[in-house]
């Protein structure tokens, strides 16, 4: 007895029309998928979330603090002071760079930095990108600290030789420019991107280093 060809072979065609309805165009596909991403990728090749950049205005704003507190806690004033000595007519710019007369006390740097990563950098109830900009600017300060440390090492440099004035002068107008552009990126609500120091900041602000937990 043979059962007809369309009772058997009905209930696999039912399957496999079924399976084919329950797919999507792969336009709409590729669309579900976008809309559905709720990341993106720095180019310090991080993900972030998408609401990352662009916060409320009072969290751009604080987070240019930072930056100025690095100028106010480095010796970028002090780099400056030898050949603005030279000028008679620029001396009087010494007294508007943060830090280049009035110098904040010893304990500031260490009690700041230990505030700052435990109580700010490390909560995640404050925006990514303030938290980001925070551990920047002390990023800065301390690779501001190791040119200074290494160039000890060079003979030729001397604080107060001719070729340490403007040597120390360009890393001072160095560093100050590049506080200028993070400041201008934090106003922006976005993040700023240097080699070793962004990945670096992204690591702080992402994953809890220390302790038990583990980031990866």
């Amino acid at each position: 007895m043979f059962l007809p060809v369309s009772q058997v072979s009905s209930p696999l065609f039912a399957a496999k029309e079924a399976r084919l309805s329950l797919r999507l165009p792969a336009s709409q596909r590729r669309n579900s998928d976008i809309c559905g991403r709720a990341f993106i990728y720095h180019s310090s090749g991080f993900r972030i979330p998408t609401n990352a950049e662009k916060p409320e205005w009072w969290w751009r704003a604080l987070s240019c603090v930072p930056y100025l507190i690095a100028l106010q806690t480095s010796a970028a004033g002090i780099y400056l002071e030898p050949i603005l000595e030279k000028f008679p007519l620029f001396q009087s710019l010494i007294f508007y760079i943060p830090g280049g007369v009035n110098r904040l006390p010893n304990w500031f740097p260490m009690l700041y930095c230990y505030v700052a990563i435990v109580w700010v950098v490390k909560n995640k109830d404050f925006p990514l990108i303030f938290r980001f900009h925070i551990m920047m600017g002390m990023l800065l300060e301390l690779a501001l600290q190791i040119v200074w440390i290494s160039s000890n090492f060079m003979p030729l440099i001397h604080f107060k030789g001719t070729l340490g004035m403007y040597y120390w002068a360009g890393v001072a107008l160095a560093y100050i420019f590049v506080m200028i552009r993070c400041i201008k990126c934090a106003l922006l609500g976005t993040f700023v991107s240097f080699p070793v120091l962004s990945e670096s900041a992204f690591l702080h602000s992402l994953f809890s280093l220390g302790g038990f937990q583990r980031p990866f």
